[in-house]
């Protein structure tokens, strides 16, 4: 039948090709050959022909309309655009102004499309097609709000418009409201069970909300229907990974990354799989080869966060982060705008903070308490930029103790300059250093006079625009590591501030007096434990050949790993006690197991050995070279504990001897931590917040002086004699 149908079309154009030879100056001829041409999607002919019947007789007022729609068709947008404004001279129709906006929003001028598109539903209310062409000129803008209240508009005329049900979900996904994207992705896939993008966009909403779980049945069902696709393999692999599902998700992200050996998705997952796994080599040539696929400043922080896990070599480690600031903020340096703040040295300071971190995390756990001590404070007023849309408990507090809180998750960083400027702020502060989700090039770019970073990473930001890194005296003791820095050093009296869990259990006697045998432990993330590490311990094992080893906080896909590393050192599973991860006061509760807590290197902690202390247990650690490995020396020496730093690997042993042989003394300084952690400065926000704003002071009058910056130091004595 079809045959048969083209050869009678192929007749029509042949006879309508006759008629205009013969009469070539007829319009209708013209126009009867073009229609046929157009019917037998032959579009550049049938348009010419469209045209020329115009040219001769512009009455002819309905080719007006098909010549457009025939444009629109042959992708000839800009042309198609001038054919239905012609055609809207002589009539003012729903179908004209749509097809005008399509064009317009072909060509990427929706705000130019959207009167068209208002117009063509203001003359067709009910029609479903003006109104996805509404959706389409404001999806175009960005304006998912208005898109998303365009697509219920369709769905109240007509709830089986599928294609509309998504999209409305991927407008509510794009607006972090992930509960009703789920409810339309829900609706998707009952009345479409194999559409693929439905599954795929409910598990990433219900990752966005946390729910693992419920995220992984959606991704993997995604992956069952697209076995081979490499983006949804990611999601997928992923997703196991944020899950802790480490085992399952690292061949998931090797297939993916065997079918696109450059896909940036594959790269950074795998790369952050095998890092949270302890595989830190395989992660830092995955993150190597991430930023030559994808150079950004954001991959160049993931590679220099996994290598000050893993380098010992100072000078490389230094060099690594100098080259971030080259390469990122070289060219930024000439673009520098004057700041025009009032150089009054006295007046209340304005002081800013940028941060992703500021929920249920470890920088919070810091930070959280100066806010509240600083609120009161006349000497500064607290600005926030709030780089993430996470919400919680823990962020609506520190909401109410700052005086002014801005999200600029969505902003780049062109916009998140003029609003810091705007905001007028003196001092702004990182508090994320290489950290996941940083805004360093936003600080590349010098939107406050003066810049600095705390607490958030164990390092230098490499660069020249961050004035000053604010930190512990005794995380970077004065002529140690000051030439790993680009910034200016300032050193605290406090800044390693711990306050204990609410709901943290007693403590209890030392296992050891009970087992007759020390166990060591080790409660540090899996990401900074590594074969090197484990030898280490393992030599410590050897020394006691009676000792435990207990590894708390672990996750699938880790626990046969470090077995396997141990074994390989001559250490039998049978010594080793393994925990999982567990809720805080479960977690806590674990110390009651463990004499004594060993330290990683080079990247150390602080947050868990704090939580150790408070439970009587002290760590013992090894420093090195690298200024991150001096993180865990804090903690200990502000307790007096600093016999249990080294930097000697045969003292280290020595010294897991001598508790093991000493375990009286230990019994003694368990029973008495939390009274010696209650008596330092640790456990005080007011005298680190105190210090914070002598600080921020000292470095404002160098600025309001002309000066540039310079290592500062604030004494305790200077802050009891402020307050008398």
């Amino acid at each position: 039948m079809n045959g048969i149908l083209n050869a009678a079309m192929m007749s029509d154009i042949k006879q309508y090709r006759r008629a205009v030879q013969l009469t070539p100056r007829d319009a209708r001829a013209h126009a009867l050959l073009g229609l046929a041409l157009l019917k037998d999607v032959q579009l550049d002919e049938g348009i010419a022909c469209l045209r020329r019947a115009l040219e001769l007789n512009p009455k002819l007022r309905d080719l007006r309309a098909l010549l457009a729609a025939a444009l629109l068709e042959g992708e000839r947008y800009e042309e198609a655009a001038d054919a239905f404004r012609q055609a809207l001279h002589f009539e003012d129709d729903a179908e004209l102004h749509r097809g005008l906006a399509n064009s317009l929003v072909r060509l990427q001028r929706a705000q130019e499309a959207e009167p068209s598109a208002r117009r063509a539903v203001e003359l067709a209310p009910h029609s479903i097609p003006a109104l996805l062409c509404l959706a389409s000129t404001l999806h175009g803008q960005g304006n998912f709000e208005d898109t998303a209240a365009v697509f219920r508009q369709v769905l109240a005329l007509d709830p089986e418009q599928v294609d509309a049900q998504y999209d409305l979900g991927d407008m509510l996904y794009r607006l972090n409201r992930h509960d009703e994207a789920i409810e339309c992705y829900r609706a998707v896939v009952a009345r479409r069970p194999g559409h693929v993008n439905a599954h795929r966009h409910m598990g990433l909403s219900h990752r966005h909300l946390r729910q693992h779980e419920a995220a992984l049945a959606c991704l993997e069902r995604a992956v069952e229907l697209v076995p081979d696709n490499v983006g949804i393999l990611c999601d997928f692999g992923a997703t196991l990974q944020m899950n802790g599902n480490l085992d399952k998700a690292a061949p998931i992200l090797r297939k993916a990354l065997a079918i696109d050996t450059d896909n940036e998705h594959a790269l950074r997952a795998l790369a952050h799989t095998c890092f949270t796994l302890g595989e830190w080599q395989e992660a830092l040539g995955l993150s190597r080869r991430l930023l030559e696929v994808c150079p950004t400043p954001e991959t160049h922080s993931m590679l220099l966060f996994i290598l000050s896990h893993c380098c010992l070599d100072p000078d490389e480690l230094t060099r690594e982060h100098f080259g971030f600031g080259e390469r990122w903020e070289a060219t930024l340096r000439t673009q520098w705008q004057p700041h025009p703040n009032d150089r009054d040295p006295m007046r209340q300071l304005r002081v800013g903070f940028v941060s992703a971190d500021l929920y249920n995390h470890a920088v919070s756990h810091f930070i959280a308490p100066l806010f509240q001590s600083l609120k009161g404070n006349p000497a500064v007023a607290l600005h926030v930029y709030y780089n993430n849309t996470f919400d919680d408990a823990i962020s609506r507090e520190m909401r109410a103790n700052v005086a002014v809180w801005r999200p600029i998750a969505d902003l780049d960083d062109d916009a998140a300059e003029r609003l810091i400027r705007a905001d007028g702020i003196d001092i702004l502060i990182d508090l994320s250093g290489h950290s996941a989700r940083n805004r360093l090039p936003l600080f590349a770019r010098k939107p406050a006079p003066i810049q600095a970073t705390y607490i958030g990473y164990a390092g230098t930001t490499g660069l020249r625009s961050m004035d000053y890194i604010l930190c512990d005296q005794f995380l970077v003791p004065e002529g140690r590591y000051d030439n790993q820095f680009t910034e200016q050093i300032v050193r605290l009296p406090s800044g390693a501030l711990f306050l204990p869990e609410p709901s943290a259990p007693p403590v209890n006697e030392l296992p050891a007096l009970k087992n007759g045998y020390l166990t060591f432990g080790s409660f540090h993330r899996a990401s900074k434990l590594s074969r090197d590490v484990i030898a280490h311990w393992a030599k410590l094992l050897h020394a006691v050949p009676d000792a435990r080893m207990l590894l708390g906080g672990l996750q699938s896909g880790i626990d046969d790993r470090l077995i396997d590393w141990f074994e390989l050192e001559g250490i039998p599973r049978e010594r080793l006690l393994l925990r999982p991860r567990a809720p805080v006061h479960e977690y806590l509760k674990q110390h009651y197991d463990v004499d004594v807590c060993l330290s990683p290197f080079p990247y150390t902690g602080s947050t868990t050995i704090g939580h150790a202390l408070w439970m009587g247990v002290p760590t013992l650690a090894a420093t090195g070279p690298t200024n991150p490995s001096h993180a865990a020396a804090v903690f200990m020496v502000h307790l007096g504990l600093g016999s249990f730093i080294t930097e000697d690997d045969d003292t280290y042993v020595k010294l897991g001897v001598f508790l093991a042989q000493n375990t009286q003394t230990l019994a003694l300084m368990r029973m008495s931590m939390r009274q010696r952690m209650t008596d330092s400065i640790l456990g005080y926000p007011d005298v680190a917040a105190a210090g914070l704003a002598l600080a921020l002071r000292k470095m404002w009058l160098r600025w309001c002086n002309g000066q540039g910056a310079a290592p500062l130091q604030v004494r305790l004595a200077e802050l009891v004699s402020d307050s008398e």
